[in-house]
């Protein structure tokens, strides 16, 4: 019995891996009353998906799932105090502030007081100052995030130049960015938005499991079958069901590429009923059979 049960311990928390090897820190595996070692590992796991989580995503974005790809290069122009005195267009979309509201404001007022601290110690240590450093702006309407930035100060100038790489998220779904919606209509769309977001982490967390139908779902979030499947449409771009059957179908993809998990399985620890069904799908979704790719194996496999 207790052998059976590590070997399931040790199936979910290879689950849980996966998902955070994808991108999503959201899942948790459940904990148990057994004072063992497996347990001891599920909760380090789960602390080290929290930290991530808070660690790099921001409210304010539908699919939290989706790390920032950084594509613009920015640069702020500080005079001797840390006034703002120019900066390049890409900052005023990063930080959600208009250019007249940007001149003449403090870096203080857009970056956290320990990060100020730190930049004031680095320019007093080094005046000749030309290094890297973690800066954690605090855009307008959104949490702090960290950002590597060069602080250079010019030759015979007392400026202080500030160059970042600004992150943008680049994903086909909708961001919700607030601040730029009138109040009635900002306040509806984040209440849409939060529900969505619950279905959506709510499909990543039972992929294992069949889809529950448009009405048992809709009674779940307390909402109607209309409004669950055209939000989601909205902000995802796809159905409900084929969102959910992409996300199994591309796990599966991942197990088999670097475990060596006998394929039947993953079909089963993806939620689908019958093998013949899931090589169907998976050749329809991917171009080629389950057969027929090259597995990277990791040295686990399971056996039930």
């Amino acid at each position: 019995m207790n052998k059976t049960y590590n070997e399931e311990r040790i199936v979910t928390i290879h689950q849980m891996l996966f998902e955070m090897a994808r991108g999503n820190f959201n899942t948790r595996i459940p904990l148990s009353s057994n004072d063992e070692q497996l347990e001891t590992l599920v909760v380090l796991i789960n602390m080290v998906a929290e930290e991530m989580k808070e660690s790099i995503f921001q409210i304010g974005y539908v699919n939290t799932h989706k790390t920032h790809q950084f594509t613009a290069l920015s640069t702020l122009v500080l005079d001797f105090s840390f006034l703002i005195k120019s900066f390049t267009s890409e900052v005023t979309p990063f930080l959600g502030y208009s250019e007249s509201e940007l001149l003449n404001l403090s870096l203080a007022d857009i970056i956290t007081a320990v990060s100020f601290e730190q930049l004031q110690e680095v320019l007093e240590a080094n005046s000749t100052l030309h290094t890297t450093i973690t800066l954690h702006f605090t855009p307008k309407d959104y949490l702090p995030i960290a950002v590597a930035s060069t602080v250079v100060r010019l030759v015979n100038r007392s400026e202080i130049i500030i160059n970042l790489v600004t992150p943008e998220r680049q994903d086909p779904y909708t961001p919700l960015l607030y601040g730029f919606e009138n109040e009635k209509h900002n306040k509806t769309r984040k209440a849409d938005a939060l529900l969505i977001q619950k279905l959506y982490d709510y499909i990543l967390a039972h992929l294992e499991e069949p889809l529950p139908s448009l009405k048992v779902l809709s009674s779940k979030f307390g909402t109607n079958e209309h409004k669950l499947k055209d939000g989601f449409r909205y902000f995802f771009k796809t159905s409900i069901y084929q969102f959910y059957n992409d996300e199994r179908l591309k796990r599966a993809h991942f197990m088999i590429e670097h475990t060596g998990i006998p394929l039947k399985n993953i079909s089963v620890m993806n939620g689908f009923n019958n093998y013949p069904n899931f090589s169907k799908s998976f050749k329809r979704r991917f171009g080629f059979s389950p057969y027929e790719m090259k597995r990277n194996d990791t040295g686990f496999t399971y056996q039930p």
